[in-house]
Formats: structure tokens, sequence, C-alpha cells
């Protein structure tokens, strides 16, 4: 009897054993995917560009204009205005951008004792009285420039560039007393010239804001590389135009 009791308890616990090895185990546990460090993407950097904005600027112009050279008695000043439209193409804090505007300009100059009245306008070939010469020139301007900015809170900044002009109107009137009054309309003679080429260099600065817009001062002074007008009385006839101007307008 104690021989069959120890058959059936091996019997029950070998049976037991099967029927635990043979029942379905638990699930694995999801691995987590290793992503290698070299894979993982790097944050996007923005790589600055020369022209990623636009703001434009309406301006009017005041100038300073000097008149001198070898075609007339003695030289000429006076004042000039004028008016343009701006497109800077830098944002704030950009060191170095590019600048450029499309105007026009009126200048004007008188030169006291200046020029005299021809015989043939006097009446008298004998007689050449000596006059004042009113000068009266209009451009129209495109003018590129490299924009260099500084750290200001008032964001001053500096211009180097050129000035390209096309004369509309480039006359003198000669006057004298008790005289007809002479013109001479350069654009209509082989010694005026119609366009115009100046080294210009300048500076800007913010003088405030007007309904949250910037309310900018620019003053530009550039030297002619072109004479308004040349060869007049001979080789050393020529009349240069030095203008120093400022612009006030509103920046958008």
């Amino acid at each position: 009897m104690k021989v069959r009791r120890y058959f059936f308890s091996f019997v029950l616990i070998v049976a037991a054993r099967t029927v635990l090895a043979q029942s379905p185990s638990a699930p694995p546990k999801p691995q987590q995917a290793v992503v290698p460090i070299d894979t993982v993407a790097a944050p996007v950097r923005k790589v600055p560009t020369l022209v990623d904005t636009v703001t434009i600027m309406p301006y009017l112009t005041a100038s300073l204009n000097l008149f001198s050279g070898g075609a007339f008695l003695a030289s000429a000043s006076g004042p000039g205005a004028g008016a343009g439209i701006e497109f800077d193409l830098t944002h704030t804090g950009q060191k170095f951008g590019l600048l450029f505007d499309f105007a026009f300009q009126d200048l004007y100059g008188v030169g006291q004792n200046g020029s005299f009245i021809s015989p043939l306008v006097s009446g008298d070939t004998g007689v050449s009285p000596s006059a004042n010469a009113y000068h009266y020139f209009q451009y129209l301007l495109f003018e590129p420039f490299l924009k260099i900015q500084t750290k200001s809170k008032r964001m001053g900044y500096f211009l180097i560039g050129a000035s390209l002009g096309f004369a509309i109107e480039s006359e003198t009137v000669s006057i004298a007393p008790n005289y007809p009054y002479e013109y001479q309309y350069w654009d209509q003679t082989p010694f005026g010239n119609r366009f115009r080429f100046d080294l210009r260099a300048g500076l800007g600065v913010e003088l405030g804001k007007i309904a949250g817009h910037p309310f900018m001062l620019e003053v530009r002074a550039g030297y002619p590389i072109t004479s308004a007008i040349s060869n007049y009385n001979g080789p050393a006839g020529n009349w240069r135009i030095i203008s120093m101007q400022a612009n006030l307008g509103l920046r958008f």
C-alpha cells in the first residue's frame, strides 16, 4: 500500500510539473528602441543672409549746394530741395546691409558778378557787362549705399555709396541791370552733361517715433566725379556741384 501511495504521489508531481511547463508564459516586456546618438536630429540653425527684410522710408530733402569751376567768373551757392523714397534691406542688429533710394533733387545757386551779358544780347558788340549768374539744375537720382549699423539705441548708422543722376533741367540765367536776361540751356549745347556721378557718404539717426514708426534724420554729402558743365570757355571751363543734404523721413 505504501508503494502504491508513493507511486501515485510521484505520478501527481510529474503531471503537475508537466502542466506547468506547458502553460503559456507571460509576454515579454517590449524593449525600448535605442537611437544612436549620431542619428538624433540637431536643431536647425538659421543662417544669416544679407537681405531678409525690407523697410521703406519716404523723405523730404533740404540741401546746400556749392557750384565752382572755370566755366564762370565766380563760384555760386544756394539752397535746394527734393524728395525721395528709400528702401532699407537691413534689420535691427545686422551690422552690414544694403540701402538704396530713388530721389528728385532741385539744386539752385547764385554767383554775384559770376557771369556777363554777351555782346549779342546787350546790343553792343564792344560791351560785355558783368551779371549775376543764377544756376538751376534738377536731377532724377538712383543712390545705392552700403549701410553700416552701430549698437546705438537710436539706431545710428553710416552710409557709403554713390549717386547716379540724370539731368532734367540744367540752366543758367545771367541778370544785369538795364539789360535783357540771358538764358543758357546747357542740355542744348555740347557742354552740358546729362549724367551725374557722385561718391557719397552719410549718417543717419532715429529722432523718435511717430505712431510707432521711426522718425529718421539722414545727413549726406558727396564729391562729384563728373561735371555738370564741361569745357565751357576752354579745357579748364568745368562746373561742378557739391551738394550737402539733410533728409527727414518716416520709416515703415
